[in-house]
């Protein structure tokens, strides 16, 4: 499953307090963004919003988050306030390009992502967004030109390396998407998504030792994330073990029913070989 990973950023207990003031509400809120935890963080925000409709910053964050959920058409409804609110908010055209890019609309995407580069040319989103623009249009020499600024700007920005390491894995090279992620290890050794990732490019150079290994650590970091129970199952369909294959991507799919689309070939492929194989 080769997969681009486009750019970008436990749900507690406590409800949040409308009482707090904003910048609080705003930092409790970039908090859960930090730790994945969407719904928390949703929850501070929309407390931000409930006293300011206005608060692009609040805006920007919503649309960020229902990106991670693949609600595109949230996604940009959020956007499109931040920006109608603020026209210089470089940041929100970024997130913006990825909707767009998203939704295939490459001409929206590159006039939103040449805007955000105007307003701020060293923010290294916007230069990885436009890199993955390059990359989906097949200007491969291009998107590896703008990755080399990327690196340039911010070399422990972690997201450089997961998206250049995708465009090589994608390219097949995987020599060389391996040493971008090994790199993003280096950086942060505590994410699964390094794991997972790393691991994907070891079934491509059939090390599939390593590759379950690297599985089973990006497991332990995170037992919750389908994605990892997915790529696992297609690994071991390919090493035949057809019983567990469909396991791992049927429980997969259970956590993370967005994949489904990209998956599901080899969820039918799985079922149709382990029927066979009985």
């Amino acid at each position: 499953m080769k997969m681009f990973i486009v750019i970008l950023f436990l749900i507690s207990s406590v409800l949040p307090s409308s009482a707090q003031p904003i910048d609080s509400l705003m930092k409790k809120g970039n908090d859960a963004m930090k730790i994945k935890d969407w719904q928390t963080a949703l929850s501070y925000y929309s407390i931000v919003l409930k006293k300011n409709p206005a608060e692009t910053r609040a805006l920007n964050a919503v649309g960020v988050i229902y990106i991670e959920y693949k609600d595109w058409e949230k996604a940009l409804n959020n956007l499109n306030e931040a920006i109608k609110y603020d026209t210089l908010y470089a940041k929100a055209y970024a997130n913006r390009c990825v909707v767009w890019l998203m939704m295939k609309d490459i001409e929206k995407a590159y006039s939103d992502i040449d805007k955000s580069l105007k307003l701020d040319s060293t923010d290294v989103v916007a230069i990885i967004s436009l890199a993955t623009i390059y990359a989906y249009v097949n200007k491969f020499p291009e998107a590896f030109e703008v990755f080399r600024k990327a690196v340039s700007v911010d070399p422990e920005y972690i997201d450089i390396y997961w998206n250049r390491g995708a465009l090589y894995l994608h390219l097949e090279k995987y020599e060389e998407a391996l040493a971008d992620v090994n790199r993003a290890i280096d950086i942060n050794a505590g994410l699964a998504k390094n794991f997972y990732f790393r691991g994907t490019v070891y079934k491509y150079l059939r090390e599939y030792d390593k590759a379950m290994a690297d599985y089973e650590t990006a497991l332990k970091l995170d037992p919750n994330e389908g994605e990892i129970y997915v790529r696992r199952g297609i690994l071991y369909l390919t090493m035949d073990n057809y019983a567990k294959a469909v396991e791992d991507i049927e429980y997969g799919l259970k956590l993370s029913p967005s994949l489904k689309a990209s998956v599901e070939s080899y969820l039918t492929e799985a079922k149709d070989k382990l029927n066979k194989s009985k």
